[in-house]
């Protein structure tokens, strides 16, 4: 018994500390996702003021708000769907190499852009979505 025991817990459970390493990556990469929304959402008022006195056409002026907001909204999602794979025991890695692809895509964005602490943010989040699901074995039910 005491060796079917031992089998079981080396087969059929994750390793723990690797799967504490990911959990712990999760959520850090969410909260660095979390913290861009709020730097970028911080702006908002900011920008809508000066765009509103900039000489642009009515059409931008009245959508710029709802593109402004997006992008928050976006990394918001993604930190949604990391932080979900934390209850994802069988498809929470391929969920997190997907956020992890969408995040470096951002942070590519945000440097062509010129935003270079942005894009060191993403990538850093992105890294740890991607080591994340390296570290997350998924749990299986059967030898």
């Amino acid at each position: 018994m005491v060796g079917s025991t031992r089998y079981i817990s080396k087969v059929m459970l994750p390793n723990t500390r690797s799967f504490r390493y990911a959990k712990g990556l999760t959520v850090a990469g969410s909260v660095l996702l979390l913290l861009m929304a709020g730097i970028h959402g911080s702006g908002f008022n900011y920008l809508t003021g000066l765009m509103n006195t900039a000489d642009a056409p009515a059409f931008i002026k009245q959508i710029f708000p709802v593109l402004f907001v997006h992008p928050s909204l976006h990394l918001v999602g993604l930190a949604a769907f990391a932080l979900l794979t934390l209850r994802m025991p069988h498809e929470g890695k391929k969920v997190l190499f997907l956020v992890a692809v969408l995040v470096v895509l951002d942070s590519l964005l945000a440097f062509i852009l010129g935003g270079v602490v942005p894009g060191i943010l993403l990538v850093l989040a992105g890294l740890a979505f991607f080591l994340s699901g390296r570290f997350s074995t998924p749990v299986t039910d059967h030898p």
